[in-house]
């Protein structure tokens, strides 16, 4: 394939798998990219009527029915005709020719009426000619090039706010802004709803890849009923779409979810009419519609083939195992543990943002029930923090949230894309430290947490920091914060472990004699030790977990 100078590049680095940190192998990477595809920043005229062609009054979406709802789609497909003018190219998408996590990526892509082409991985080879390439930042997939660079997607939950579209030579001399496509006000709102829907996709993506799948649907299929599906039951009683009264990535992830649920359950549905007419409205849309026949380029459900192909090119063994979900429990209240856990790297960043905040601990099943009988949580999961008159859950929400408002997310689009990646890398190392103390014998994971950190992210973040001493724009940012939580965590349980990275040694001195941080770190702080016996006995009678976790 011939790509000409100028066209947008797409390698979606959709979900790979790889070993996770006590031992079990799971998926890899994420497909926040359908977020992160999703939004267009608003700035000059053209742009400007392109909101007011799409956009809904709240008064509208009330007096709402058949008549609006497809004038909504009407007007969003006259608009997307408009961004596919000034997009450079087609978008190219890298991974396996089967669901995964890129099946989010094709749906919005659909959605967006934008033309890809993707190339299957097949081969050991192809993987490893990526890796030789450095196209992987962290030697996983997927991978996505785009405006020049070679982006790793980061999870979730890590949505950008905005997407600037060069228009060709010949339409304009200057670039064109266009505004919201599938990302409307809000965001905060999306990214849960988003969060929420992958828990529960992930879940039925990994039954390929376990030795007894049908001994976990019963799991999947409660877990649905009384955790998932309820929350938008109701946000859909309100209006005809998730947030804001329009079309957003959280609409067309949602029907993804639902359409896979009805494939395992088919009448899982029956007791939540406002999704089905939902799920229904979503169908009639015409790219929609055209997704769904036979042909296109939607994949079917994972076989034999695609799951023996995905273990051949990362040389795992079959079944894998599913990594378990750690909960974790936000002047700013962060409610949590007494201990580290996800929460810590949001208390680094209020710290370096010089944000106060106090902190309600969770010592009692009956605090975690409390929680939930107040519809506190949205997915019945923690960490929630309570910010601006919110209640948000979903860690990397919550950090996206925090990073924006207090300018630690990059100053453009592509900024803000490498900082999702660091973070992503950073996140993966941490989690592998952070899984200890709830396995049986964490001494004999620490030589392979070791090998990783050595051989694939630390030499990323040494070879950024020889050309600048932030890792992302030449200013502070969360990459930054959660590097050097990173690099603590690794020298207490490796205190020679930087010696062969002498970049991300002197990053790490500096960033110690940034005032907030250097009181952050002295005794008495709000940072939290490692965790003791204490804690992991907490955690496992508030979840009502038995140790050691599988």
């Amino acid at each position: 394939m011939v790509v000409r100078r100028g066209d947008l590049v797409l390698f979606h680095r959709a979900r790979g798998f790889g070993r996770d940190t006590h031992g079990a192998v799971r998926e890899e990477g994420d497909t926040r990219l359908a977020s992160q595809i999703s939004r267009i920043n608003p700035s000059d005229q053209w742009g400007d009527r392109c909101r007011s062609q799409i956009a809904l009054t709240s008064a509208e979406t009330e007096r709402g029915g058949a008549a609006l709802y497809q004038r909504q789609e009407q007007d969003f497909t006259i608009m997307v005709q408009k961004v596919c003018k000034v997009m450079a190219g087609k978008v190219v998408l890298h991974y396996f020719n089967g669901r995964g996590k890129m099946e989010s990526i094709r749906w919005l892509l659909t959605v967006a009426e934008v033309e890809f082409d993707e190339i299957y991985l097949s081969t050991r080879e192809q993987y490893e000619k990526l890796l030789s390439d450095g196209a992987l930042m962290f030697q996983q997939v997927p991978m996505v090039e785009i405006d020049g660079m070679k982006a790793c997607p980061d999870k979730s939950d890590i949505e950008l706010h905005s997407r600037e579209v060069q228009p060709s030579r010949k339409q304009s001399q200057r670039p064109c802004h266009i505004n919201v496509l599938l990302y409307v006000p809000m965001p905060h709102r999306i990214n849960m709803y988003c969060e929420g829907v992958m828990d529960l996709m992930e879940m039925i993506m990994i039954l390929p890849f376990t030795a007894d799948p049908n001994a976990k649907l019963s799991n999947i299929e409660t877990k649905a009923k009384e955790r998932y599906l309820p929350v938008f039951e109701k946000a859909l009683s309100e209006s005809v779409h998730l947030v804001g009264g329009k079309l957003s990535c959280a609409d067309v992830e949602l029907l993804e979810c639902t359409l896979m649920l009805e494939e395992k359950f088919p009448a899982i549905l029956a007791d939540f009419p406002n999704v089905k007419s939902f799920q229904g409205r979503m169908r009639r849309i015409p790219a929609i519609s055209r997704f769904l026949q036979p042909g296109s380029k939607r994949k079917q459900q994972p076989d034999e083939t695609y799951v023996k192909t995905v273990m051949e090119v990362f040389n795992m063994k079959f079944p894998l195992l599913k990594k378990p979900t750690v909960v974790m429990a936000g002047k700013v209240v962060l409610h949590y543990f007494n201990g580290r856990g996800k929460m810590e790297s949001i208390r680094w960043l209020l710290t370096v943002a010089e944000v106060e905040f106090d902190e309600i601990y969770l010592s009692t099943r009956e605090q975690y029930e409390k929680l939930l009988s107040d519809g506190a949580l949205m997915f019945q999961q923690v960490p929630m923090v309570e910010i601006d008159g919110m209640k948000l859950v979903q860690t990397k929400a919550i950090l996206n949230y925090i990073a924006e408002k207090y300018n630690l997310h990059g100053s453009n689009l592509k900024d803000r894309v490498m900082i999702n990646m660091y973070c992503e890398g950073v996140m993966d190392l941490m989690e592998m430290i952070m899984i200890l103390p709830f396995t049986a014998d964490p001494n004999a994971k620490l030589s392979n947490i070791e090998t990783k950190a050595k051989e694939r992210y630390l030499p990323v973040f040494e070879k950024a920091l020889s050309e600048s001493v932030h890792l992302v724009g030449g200013k502070l940012s969360c990459a930054d914060v959660e590097l050097l939580e990173c690099t603590l965590m690794l020298e207490e349980k490796f205190p020679a472990i930087l010696a062969d990275f002498p970049n991300v040694k002197s990053f790490q001195g500096r960033m110690r004699r940034i005032p907030a941080i250097s009181r952050f770190l002295q005794p008495g702080s709000k940072r939290k030790q490692q965790p003791d016996e204490t804690l992991v006995k907490t955690v496992m009678e508030v979840f009502n977990m038995k140790f050691p976790l599988p």
